[in-house]
């Protein structure tokens, strides 16, 4: 009889927004709920080579992907991997956003800085009511300067900036945040520079015969590339030499350079033609040693690896905008009509607060006469700025 070949989920990756989900508390995805024409995630290249290794199988799902390794069963029940696993392998995987108004209803930068990218670990230990792959929210802090839907954590609940706050109170308003169920969220800190496969370093302060060592380390704390390299006699003492660097063979993920064993910067290294249309880099490290156990995928124990299925988090909050109802006539109202909005002159009138934007919100508006109000189209966002170009205020402008 021929020996049973067994597939076991080990990882699972979820992809939640709230724009269609809600703030649910904790949010149970529902059974048919489906991103996938939203977001979706690929293998690099390199990460194709290590699951074929490995004799894993990597699916696409309609909330994210999901891997499933060949094992075999041990005397105690638990499930091992066929293969022995390295310690310095990696999974990478590409994230790729499909919709062109995703930053409209997505609480990210309307406009994405150039050469940066979102990049998602299980490095990060962040626990809560799931394994996120985000780095920590940041806590409120008075006289903080925090910009316009900024996500901060404040005695076990989120909030969310509703205004520009060139200089936070000591106690957060609820005319200014929007308190939220405790959970975590992409935001700028899960961005990173983008570093393409070749690089002019400049090395300072250099004498003649002084020698200087550049090198890469990766997520797993490997030292992955060296540069070496001594002044010349003919150096003018005291002065920087520039080299070049060609990163070509290196693994798409996170990197810190160092020189001299020092690190002088961290960014993302892949190459720009597989890495174009990417939103984001997805790293799931290994190395179970740089990991809180509840990360871990895998577990050494009397010279087995035994797998430990995980299922991690991405989680996207939706943008909240004011709503603005704009009118071709007079629309007759005045502020006793419209308690939940400002009349903003005879012809418009917007919501007090920003709303969360949502796929399918849960009740319409009224309007004076206790009509229903159509909801917004995420394709017509419109920011307003003060003069040093902070954005004040956003708007979703529905014609009536």
């Amino acid at each position: 009889m021929s020996a049973q070949i067994i597939y076991k989920q080990i990882l699972s990756l979820e992809l939640w927004h709230d724009y269609y989900l809600g703030q649910l508390d904790p949010p149970i995805l529902p059974t048919d709920y489906d991103i996938s024409n939203l977001l979706t995630l690929a293998p690099t290249s390199e990460c194709l080579g290590v699951l074929k290794r490995l004799r894993w199988i990597f699916r696409s799902q309609t909330h994210g992907a999901a891997v499933f390794a060949n094992v075999d069963k041990t005397a105690s029940g638990d499930f091992q991997t066929k293969l022995p696993i390295s310690q310095s392998e990696q999974l990478t995987f590409w994230l790729v956003v499909r919709d062109r108004y995703f930053a409209n209803f997505t609480n990210l930068l309307l406009s994405p800085l150039q050469n940066y990218i979102y990049y998602f670990s299980n490095l990060s230990n962040k626990q809560g009511h799931a394994l996120f792959l985000t780095q920590p929210l940041s806590q409120y802090t008075a006289n903080t300067e925090y910009a316009l839907g900024k996500l901060v954590t404040r005695g076990g609940s989120t909030l969310e900036a509703l205004t520009y706050k060139a200089s936070a109170s000591s106690t957060p308003s609820n005319k200014d945040w929007e308190t939220l169920p405790s959970s975590q969220y992409v935001s700028d800190l899960d961005r990173l520079p983008y570093q393409a496969l070749s690089r002019t370093q400049v090395i300072p302060n250099l004498n003649p015969g002084d020698a200087f060592r550049l090198t890469l380390i990766n997520a797993n704390g490997q030292e992955t590339f060296v540069f070496e390299a001594t002044a010349p006699n003919h150096h003018s003492a005291g002065t920087s030499i520039s080299v070049n660097l060609n990163f070509s063979g290196q693994t798409p993920g996170r990197y810190q350079l160092h020189l001299n064993g020092k690190q002088i910067d961290a960014f993302i290294l892949a190459d720009p033609v597989t890495a174009q249309k990417a939103f984001g880099l997805v790293e799931i490290v290994l190395r179970s040693d740089l990991l809180s156990s509840d990360f871990a995928l895998l577990e050494a124990s009397a010279g087995q690896t035994l797998i430990r299925p995980k299922t991690y988090v991405i989680r996207f909050k939706n943008r909240a905008t004011c709503w603005r109802y704009r009118y071709e006539k007079p629309h007759g109202f005045n502020a006793a009509d419209l308690p939940d909005f400002d009349v903003l002159d005879d012809k418009t009138y917007a919501t007090k607060r920003p709303l969360g934007l949502r796929l399918q919100p849960a009740t319409p508006l009224k309007d004076g006469k206790d009509y229903p109000l159509p909801f917004p189209d995420v394709g017509l966002i419109k920011p307003e700025t003060d003069t040093f170009q902070h954005v004040t205020a956003i708007f979703s402008d529905i014609h009536l």
